[in-house]
């Protein structure tokens, strides 16, 4: 069995638009899909776990996306072989043989011996699926890995590996009227397609632990769901990348005030990259991410740079912001211990900063190039909400928002950096990373 990837093949492919307007497309990119998991089977490594529901409504990564394009570009390869013509010459062949010539029945028996060797040997096939009957259906072929068989006398049960039905093994059985898969449809026939692997690139994945709890206190990775890019530091300011570099590719969220614990939907937190820089020497400090010390030096007075929002673009800030943020966090513990309104007033201010008004488009103004962000609202120029999709806990599989407190900005993020907007669109959909392998 391979390692799939967990969300359907529902791509569409645009090859051309018309002056009209209308839009030539295909539909699917199995064999990129195909071809990637077998790259991945061979190299040992496992496919990056982005589930459907992080790219919703749509259900697959969109174009643009590293994982996206990466299969795209196998797709092609999977047409540049001497048997991808078999998708289009076998789609005008007649089921039966008609005289000499021999017809998809025939030579899908003639293919079956080569396939259940490789098989045999533990060498996984793609096998090209012709149901078309005409040039114009060839589209409708589809291209699986064949991953098993079994004998039950002279018939053959081919297991498969099929794009369109993630995370379930496919059977494949021959009836009177074709192969039959158990996830519904009848094949005309099949043939052994080429395949020359290639090292697979190293994909950004989300996490493969979508249940687990984010703690405060605990470093994660963030990944921006429209581009698969990694949120890192590069120098003194956050970038996206494709590759996590040896530091700084972790956060750790640290709540604004309150112990460390699991977070939920509305809670304002800092974020430090990780490591940490140490408040004595100005250089990361060496504990490994996850250690004790790691979680105490990222939710404590030791600190480190916080991600926030300077001339409409995230930024990192210093140590001394941090303190500063610290100091109004204290005052306001203080105040709400002698003065028991002042926590249902704190409550009422929170939830006018808890990314509502930013959401429906009442935050008012983005911050522009020149803005003093950072010096709007004093205690609050690292924090951040976040906004759980469908709220509750913030779990690693979750999609979040995370509207900057001082401004209302939400952490958005293009093919080329980091940014912000007003606007809740796709850009703004982030999620924790696996740790790299």
């Amino acid at each position: 069995m391979v390692d799939g990837y967990a969300f359907a093949n529902g791509f569409v492919n645009v090859l051309a638009t018309l002056p009209t307007g209308t839009r030539v497309a295909t539909a699917g990119r199995c064999g990129g899909m195909a071809y990637s998991v077998l790259d991945h089977a061979l190299a040992g490594r496992d496919v990056p776990a982005w589930g459907p529901h992080l790219f919703a409504p749509d259900r697959v990564p969109p174009d643009g996306h590293v994982v996206a394009d990466h299969l795209a570009r196998r797709q092609l390869d999977s047409f540049r072989t001497p048997s991808a013509l078999h998708f289009l010459t076998w789609s005008v062949l007649p089921d039966a043989d008609h005289g000499p010539l021999a017809g998809v029945r025939t030579r899908t028996r003639r293919e079956l011996p080569g396939v259940l060797r490789a098989l045999a040997q533990g060498q996984p096939v793609v096998l090209g699926m012709v149901v078309a009957r005409s040039l114009l259906r060839a589209g409708d072929n589809h291209q699986v890995v064949a991953t098993g068989f079994a004998r039950d006398g002279d018939a053959v049960t081919l297991t498969l590996h099929d794009p369109n039905s993630p995370g379930r093994a496919v059977t494949l059985v021959e009836t009177p009227d074709g192969w039959r898969a158990s996830n519904g449809r009848l094949w005309r026939g099949f043939f052994r397609h080429a395949y020359a692997p290639r090292t697979p690139p190293p994909l950004p994945s989300a996490s493969r632990r979508p249940r687990a709890a984010v703690r405060a206190g605990a470093p994660v990775g963030l990944v921006h769901v429209t581009t698969g890019l990694l949120l890192v530091v590069d120098g003194d300011r956050p970038a996206l990348a494709a590759t996590a570099p040896s530091t700084g590719s972790s956060w750790v969220p640290a709540l604004a005030q309150g112990p460390a614990r699991a977070l939920t939907d509305g809670d304002a937190v800092h974020l430090h990259p990780d490591p940490p820089v140490d408040g004595g020497t100005g250089h990361p400090r060496t504990c490994p991410p996850g250690s004790a010390g790691s979680r105490a030096g990222a939710a404590t007075a030791g600190g480190g740079r916080h991600l926030t929002v300077v001339d409409a673009e995230p930024a990192l800030t210093g140590q001394d912001d941090d303190a500063d943020a610290r100091r109004g966090d204290d005052a306001d513990a203080r105040r709400r211990d002698d003065d028991p309104d002042a926590q249902r007033r704190d409550d009422a201010d929170a939830r006018r900063d808890d990314g509502t008004d930013a959401l429906d488009g009442r935050a008012g103004h983005a911050p522009m190039p020149g803005d003093e962000v950072a010096d709007r609202v004093e205690g609050a120029i690292a924090r951040w909400t976040v906004v759980v999709d469908g709220g509750g806990a913030w779990r690693e599989g979750s999609r979040v928002r995370l509207v900057h407190a001082a401004t209302g900005a939400l952490l958005a993020g293009t093919r080329e950096a980091p940014t912000t907007t007003f606007t809740p669109d796709a850009s703004t959909w982030w999620t924790v990373t696996a740790p790299p392998a």
